[in-house]
């Protein structure tokens, strides 16, 4: 049982309990399907040939442009540079593209998780998918310029959903072990 409060938290959300093992059946037999590629394409996903997961590699992607989205935001709205407003809308474009990819590789790792990591997983995931509709919400929301404080409010939602994700994407890498033992080379 792990000792952080927040994974403690996640691990006793029964709830997601039936979604859990379909969807790790279901990217199985997706990658199953591709034949023998299915182990190769799993290793790429992984980070095999980068010598490290590469789901921590992307995850940079939308939690750095969705920082840098708030910031943008912040400025904007306490100095009222129209530039700032750009920034932070094409900064939340860039993380919404980039959490595609994080969340790609995140769920095939995810997959051959069991026990504390699979719930922690689950619901790191779940809060992933929460936070990727707040930040769309705001993109739609900040396509009026009369709704560009909805949108703002909304990107900040979604950012502290996405910091308490990554919370637990840290306990489930340096407290569960997930992805720093499970990649095999490539063949």
């Amino acid at each position: 049982m792990t000792k952080d409060p927040l994974a403690l938290l996640a691990e006793q959300q029964t709830w997601t309990a039936p979604l859990e093992q379909p969807v790790q059946d279901a990217v199985h037999a997706a990658f199953r399907s591709l034949g023998p590629a299915g182990h190769t394409v799993r290793n790429l996903l992984h980070g095999t040939w980068l010598h490290e997961p590469l789901h921590a590699v992307l995850v940079e992607v939308p939690v750095g442009s969705w920082t840098a989205t708030v910031v943008f935001d912040t400025l904007a709205a306490v100095g009222g540079n129209e530039r700032m407003n750009y920034a932070a809308d094409a900064t939340l474009v860039l993380g919404l593209v980039g959490a595609g990819a994080a969340a790609t590789t995140g769920l095939n790792d995810w997959a051959d998780t069991k026990g504390e990591a699979k719930r922690i997983g689950a619901v790191h995931g779940l809060l992933n998918v929460a936070a990727v509709t707040l930040f769309g919400a705001s993109w739609w929301a900040r396509r009026k310029p009369e709704s560009r404080g909805t949108g703002r409010v909304l990107a900040a939602l979604g950012y502290v959903v996405i910091s308490v994700s990554a919370h637990l994407g840290g306990n489930l890498v340096y407290e569960q072990g997930v992805g720093v033992q499970d990649t095999q080379p490539l063949r």
